[in-house]
């Protein structure tokens, strides 16, 4: 059997577990390591992210599977033999997970009987999972690379071209209380009044083939009367979504946690400042001096929302703090700028794709199965 990885995600779907299986194919692909891809079209988003069809394979060709499926997931894959528990015969098995609280749930453990090593995206994950993982966990940061089009503007998404705006994104199946939609929004009101032309906020929500509408009602209910605030709730492909990331002026995320965070630093991959609850995995690559972090206190989740439970920990921002931050990327724009670049400069540097597949590489080669 030859080296090289069979990589087994979502590499069709338009969500983030889709994206972060597209970027580990980038990363092996600048690392020259041998690859085709199996798609795993089991999820609730849209599957027309086509971009790397040409490398997808019917049957496993290589020595190592790498599964970009979460462990809450995993072993539901082979149990129903949506994927065939003959893949794992005389093959080393790694699975990337994600996971946004400090501690891996014990429901998960059956996933690690798949696997014989896990690939943690950032410090905050990689702590949660060792602490339970029987097998070796090894830290391999994502590695980005965001490309804008420079002809979509403001008007193809119907946007004023005269405001300052912030921009926050999340797909509800990753939990609205989670991502804190409404955290935003209230420091945007705390901040900016509802006639104010200077500054807007745009919420833009992600996967609408899940029925959220109660959600949806809430946030609409939350910003009546501001004509400065924004909803657009459709599925973008990824160029709409790097666009609108372009000609919008910040990006805003005040989650409750985050095991990585790859909107923020495909945000700051394109040169935007971004204001964000200084906790959890988005601390791989923000610091005080490449990014506005946001005050917070640790608090229970309090009761059950979906995989995160009620005694577990998770941040809640300061909103005040945030508002501060959001009139003062606005205020002083010279600040905003000298910041932004150091964001753009931290994750050319360290979170490129060269780099993590380098990372990738020297992994396999230390295992020889390259």
């Amino acid at each position: 059997m030859s080296g090289g990885v069979n990589l087994f995600g979502y590499i069709r779907a338009e969500l983030g577990v889709g994206e972060s299986c597209r970027l580990a194919a980038n990363s092996m692909e600048n690392a020259d390591i041998p690859f085709g891809i199996m798609n795993y079209p089991i999820c609730a988003a849209r599957q027309e992210d086509l971009t790397w069809v040409h490398k997808e394979i019917k049957e496993p060709l290589f020595n190592t599977n790498i599964f970009h499926i979460n462990a809450d997931q995993l072993e539901i894959a082979f149990r129903y033999d949506i994927i065939k528990r003959r893949f794992l015969e005389n093959r080393y098995n790694i699975a990337v997970w994600h996971w946004e609280l400090p501690e891996f749930p014990d429901e998960f453990a059956a996933s690690f009987n798949m696997i014989d090593e896990v690939w943690a995206p950032s410090t905050f994950i990689f702590d949660s999972i060792s602490k339970k993982s029987p097998v070796p966990v090894v830290k391999i940061p994502h590695g980005l690379s965001v490309h804008a089009s420079q002809t979509i503007g403001r008007k193809y998404f119907m946007l004023p071209d005269n405001q300052f705006l912030f921009l926050m994104m999340y797909d509800p199946n990753s939990s609205q209380t989670r991502k804190n939609p409404l955290g935003v929004i209230s420091a945007f009101k705390l901040a900016f009044k509802k006639n104010d032309s200077s500054a807007g906020l745009i919420i833009k929500i992600n996967n609408n083939q899940i029925d959220r509408s109660a959600e949806l009602e809430q946030l609409k209910n939350e910003i009546a009367g501001y004509k400065n605030i924004y909803i657009i709730d459709k599925v973008m492909n990824r160029n709409e979504i790097n666009a609108l990331m372009n000609v919008t002026n910040c990006l805003v995320s005040l989650h409750r946690s985050e095991g990585f965070g790859l909107p923020l630093a495909e945000a700051m991959a394109c040169g935007k400042p971004v204001i964000a609850t200084g906790w959890s995995g988005n601390l791989e690559f923000m610091n005080e001096r490449n990014s506005c972090l946001v005050r917070y206190h640790l608090e229970r989740v309090g009761q059950d929302w979906g995989p995160y439970k009620a005694e577990q920990f998770w941040a809640d921002p300061d909103i005040e703090h945030a508002a501060y931050y959001m009139k003062k990327v606005v205020g002083e724009p010279v600040w905003c700028r000298e910041m932004a670049a150091r964001g753009k400069e931290t994750i050319e540097k360290h979170f490129s794709p060269k780099k993590s597949g380098q990372l990738m590489k020297s992994r396999l080669n230390e295992l020889n199965l390259l």
